[in-house]
């Protein structure tokens, strides 16, 4: 089985991409909503958050706030290095889980936005990375996010540089098109993964 990390940058379209392989009946492992997971009351993770940032970082139901937690270490380069060493374990466990379960397809994939800040890249056998112009990014957050211009462009200074993730990158997917080109680009990534099998 082929190991298939995918990343990206913000507002690229990365889960619209892994929608569409999913239609296609390819397991994809979704770091995001895993990483959720740590956030409720009672994982282990959770209690180490609570430990490292304070009980301020809750909610009513006991649960890590994901806003309030945003707003404790996005600006703070090394708080929110604390928060992926507590989380990125439990994560990275889940996905080798993952892969183990489906070890007797040809593909399987993760989706992991932070897959190069993590050093995750020896995870996979290759990485695709979903990327788009920042104009692209920046019109997209705002309409679908309801960011402001000012926050837009904030969340797209903090990752990594796009550039850099497509140079590290196996395979690059342009998406600053229509549902209907994504669609056909993953048409052609399928065909191009399906060669190099054979």
């Amino acid at each position: 089985m082929k190991k298939i990390g995918i990343a990206g940058t913000i507002a690229s379209g990365k889960t619209t991409f892994c929608i569409l392989l999913k239609r296609r009946g390819f397991p994809v492992f979704n770091s995001d909503r895993y990483a959720a997971m740590c956030l409720h009351a009672g994982h282990p993770a959770a209690e180490k958050i609570v430990a490292a940032f304070g009980s301020d970082v809750l909610d009513k139901h006991g649960d890590v706030d994901r806003k309030k937690l945003a707003e404790v270490v996005f600006h703070n380069e090394e708080k929110r290095k604390q928060l992926n060493d507590i989380t990125h374990p439990y994560v990275i466990g889940g996905m080798d889980h993952f892969f183990s379960t489906h070890a007797n397809l040809p593909f399987a994939f993760a989706e992991v936005p932070l897959l190069f800040e993590a050093g995750l890249e020896d995870k996979f056998d290759e990485v695709i990375v979903v990327t788009c112009t920042k104009e692209t990014a920046v019109k997209r957050m705002m309409e679908d996010r309801d960011y402001s211009e000012e926050e837009a462009n904030a969340r797209y200074a903090s990752q990594i540089d796009a550039q850099k993730q497509m140079e590290l990158a196996d395979i690059v997917i342009h998406n600053d098109g229509t549902m209907k080109d994504l669609d056909h680009e993953v048409n052609l990534l399928l065909r191009r993964l399906r060669g190099r099998r054979s």
